[in-house]
């Protein structure tokens, strides 16, 4: 709509350009392809065509002139005098124009939208594609914009016509005195038009409103400034504050801001710079605001500026966003530079090399960064003659999966080094290894001092000292058990974690829960399962702790036994991840940060790649090419869609909007609307019994369904059928979509519902994130609901999911 007011505000006072720029900018809000614009005739009673966009033989056209009283859909929309859309199927024969534009243009989809102003329609405009890019409630709404603003447009140049007559007539007064009469007339209709002129004001002002956006209208000749409705709670002014003059505004413009602001405004004034500026505003209750303003200037033929139109737009949020991550990335440099470890980044492939290295390189090797930038195989030459061979085996493995080596080397005075470096690989979507992510840490104290308490508890004579001293000096809790279950000992650090000097201080055996707060079942117990001869490894629990608090922790578990396989006892050992659990919280933060920003070049992407597919003036091999950027930003959008549901689950921020929904209904519109993607499968829905409303928002079930019926048609054999059931149990609906193929492997099940699991289509590669189960559970089990897949092992699989019914 906003493109639509600035193309409007160029057009001039050109009737044949207005009508042009008309037909072009409903094609652009539309999406359509095609879009003619007709006047409406009164004698003849007619519509003749007088403007058209992405239809370059208009002229030739049997829609030149179409008797407004004949079967047409842009005749019904000028009668009527409201939207009409194509009815689809048999129904577009009946129309002239809907089976002209299916015949000669292949379009099948259209909508006529008469262009009134105070009851009159003056034009219509009849647009049309081969397939919709908008859902049509959202079509339907920038339809009715478009009727009024548009139908102003046309009014405001009737109304300029008529003004120019209106100063004809006076010219000639003296020598049409016998015309009196009639000029009075035409007059009294011009001053009828100047009030219905106003109104369009106040419709304009709505239209501005629906879209957010504040204008302004500079008039530089008379020094008039003319703001829209929408800038007075852009200023924090109320609506009846009167008219903004150039001063009050400038009291707004934040202090440092507004030299700023006037210099931009000079060089857009004398033509040196276009006029594009981000300024703050300071409202009367002292909130700031970031204000980014786009203007053109207008000149006369001598080249001096006779006008400035210009839109406002508040973009608080999304600086703020912006300055956030520039933030972020500050810190993690800054915390990198001071950091006392070496941390690197090295690109990998056969033109790799270090893209960076802190400085504390410098007090580990004696070689500043400059140097490894210029000599990527420096750290070759530093490495200990007797562990070449085991670091060489190191890189090796670390370019397919990295790890941690602890190794010597030789630092540049000659020193000897115990190093410990701990590589992470990164990959491209595909998997291929991009670069080595790695901490190197001088382990040489920690070394020295592991081989000297090695030597000393060598001459330990008590083998029980001996273990003592390992179990409390290890830096993570350990409990000792004997084969009872009884506690023989644990370690200060578990004292420590616990908070707690007695077992009896935590209440007993209990005191290892769930994450989520859920008491652990005996069977499920890491010690119980340790006597009963079970591992247990790195299983993220929470530890309740003395006084009531709870802990994070990472607990391990097993059995002790001697050399006769006798059950001793059991050991468990547990360290606080709490400090990883953070970072697992910031790494989702940052996640929604990166997709919030990627969505707006993403949403840009793909609107200019399809106009050059839909424009028939590009070269096939252009449109093709264009096609294929169109499929990857789509691709990439969804991912960025993903990755935001993501961040929204797991930090408890996904918003439902319940409503009451017709599942029968919904899920008939999604198989339709997913007929590409399961193309060669045949759906068939079946409902067993009366289905009842359920309590649900719809956007997010026709997600999880897109889902799921996208997955049956991947990982289906070619040409079998899709089955949807839908039927009650108890207060809610299931539905199940079942296909027929390889089936889900038993191995599978268990992890299907996980982030970035994919299962394999046969032989075929399974393009995605593996992300789209693991939000359709979140989904669903936000609204209350369950989420399950089931495999019979006939090559069959199903997924069922739950929905509660109002009021249930």
């Amino acid at each position: 709509m906003a493109d639509a007011s600035l193309a409007l505000s160029r057009a001039g006072e050109d009737a044949g350009a207005l009508r042009g720029v008309i037909a072009a900018a409903a094609a652009r809000a539309l999406r359509v392809e095609i879009a003619y614009l007709f006047d409406v005739l009164q004698e003849p009673r007619a519509l003749a065509l007088v403007a058209s966009e992405g239809d370059p033989a208009a002229a030739m056209s049997a829609l030149q002139r179409l008797p407004l009283d004949a079967e047409s859909l842009a005749g019904a929309a000028a009668r009527r005098g409201a939207v009409q859309v194509a009815p689809g199927g048999e129904g577009d024969a009946a129309l002239l124009d809907v089976a002209h534009l299916r015949a000669q243009r292949g379009s099948s989809h259209a909508l006529a939208i008469p262009l009134a102003f105070a009851g009159d329609v003056r034009a219509v405009l009849l647009c049309a594609a081969a397939q919709p890019a908008l859902p049509q409630a959202e079509a339907l709404e920038i339809a009715g914009a478009l009727s009024v603003l548009f139908g102003m447009a046309l009014a405001a140049a009737a109304s300029r016509a008529l003004g120019a007559r209106v100063g004809e007539l006076e010219r000639e007064r003296t020598a049409l005195e016998r015309s009196r009469e009639q000029l009075d007339a035409t007059i009294a209709e011009a001053r009828r038009t100047e009030e219905a002129l106003r109104l369009m004001g106040e419709g304009f002002a709505r239209a501005q409103k629906i879209v957010r956006l504040a204008n302004w209208d500079w008039r530089i000749v008379r020094n008039e400034l003319v703001w829209s409705e929408e800038s007075y709670p852009m200023l924090g002014l109320p609506s009846d504050a009167g008219p903004i003059t150039y001063e009050t505004f400038l009291e707004r413009v934040h202090p440092d801001d507004r030299a700023g602001l006037m210099r931009a405004v000079d060089l857009a004034l004398h033509g040196a710079a276009p006029y594009r500026v981000d300024y703050r505003i300071l409202r009367p209750d002292g909130e700031e605001r970031v204000i980014h303003t786009v203007a053109d200037v207008q000149r006369a033929e001598d080249g001096a500026p006779i006008r400035m139109i210009g839109t406002a737009l508040d973009v608080t949020e999304q600086r703020s966003a912006e300055d956030a991550l520039r933030l972020s990335e500050a810190r993690l440099r800054l915390i990198a530079e001071h950091a006392s470890d070496v941390i690197f980044r090295m690109r990998l492939g056969p033109d790799g090399g270090y893209e960076y290295i802190n400085p504390a390189v410098v007090d580990h090797t004696g070689y500043p960064p400059e140097a490894w930038y210029e000599n990527p195989r420096l750290f070759l030459s530093l490495v200990h003659p007797e562990d070449t061979g085991r670091y060489h085996e190191f890189v090796e493995r670390m370019a397919a999966a990295g790890g941690r080596i602890t190794f010597r080397i030789i630092d540049r005075s000659g020193r000897v080094r115990w190093v410990a470096t701990h590589v992470t690989i990164e990959r491209d979507d595909s998997g291929k290894p991009l670069a080595a992510i790695g901490i190197s840490r001088d382990v040489t104290a920690e070394k020295l001092a592991d081989e000297e308490r090695e030597r000393l508890l060598e001459q330990l004579a008590a083998e029980r000292t001996w273990l003592n001293t390992v179990i409390e000096r290890t830096p993570v809790g350990i409990v000792l058990l004997d084969p009872t279950g009884q506690q023989i000992t644990w370690n200060h650090r578990a004292q420590e974690l616990a908070r707690a000097t007695s077992p009896d201080e935590l209440g007993g055996a209990s005191y290892l829960c769930l994450s989520d707060g859920q008491p652990l079942s005996p069977e499920e117990c890491p010690a119980m399962r340790a006597l009963r001869g079970e591992v247990t490894t790195a299983r993220e629990l929470s530890l309740r702790r003395a006084h009531g608090s709870a802990l994070a922790v990472l607990m391990s578990a097993g059995p002790i036994v001697d050399a006769n396989g006798r059950l001793l006892g059991a050991v468990l050992a547990f360290e606080d991840i709490t400090r990883l659990k953070e970072l697992e919280r910031l790494k989702d933060e940052w996640t929604s940060v990166v997709a919030h920003d990627l969505k707006q070049p993403v949403t840009t992407i793909i609107g200019y790649a399809a106009q050059i597919e839909r424009r028939p003036q590009f070269a096939d091999a252009a449109k093709a090419r264009a096609g294929h950027i169109l499929a990857s930003a789509r691709r990439l959008g969804r991912m960025v869609s993903d990755l935001t549901d993501i961040s929204r689950i797991e930090s408890r921020r996904l918003a439902i909007e319940r409503g009451p929904v017709d599942l029968p209904a919904l899920v008939q519109a999604v198989v339709e609307r997913t007929a590409s993607e399961t193309e060669g499968h045949p759906v068939d829905v079946e409902l067993r019994g009366e289905i009842p409303v359920v309590a649900a928002d719809a956007g997010r079930v026709e997600q999880v369904l897109s889902n799921l019926l996208s997955n049956a048609a991947k990982y289906g054999d070619p040409e079998t059928p899709i089955q949807v059931r839908l039927e009650r149990r108890g207060d809610a609906v299931v539905t199940s979509i079942w296909n027929s193929g390889r089936g889900i492997p038993p191995d599978e099940l268990p992890f299907l519902f996980e982030r970035f699991f994919r299962g394999k289509a046969g032989e075929a590669r399974v393009i995605g994130l593996g992300l789209g189960l693991y939000i359709a559970k979140g989904l669903i089990e936000a609204h209350g609901g369950q989420i399950w897949a089931e495999s019979p092992g006939d090559g069959r699989a199903a997924f069922h999911f739950t929905l509660p019914l109002v009021g249930g």
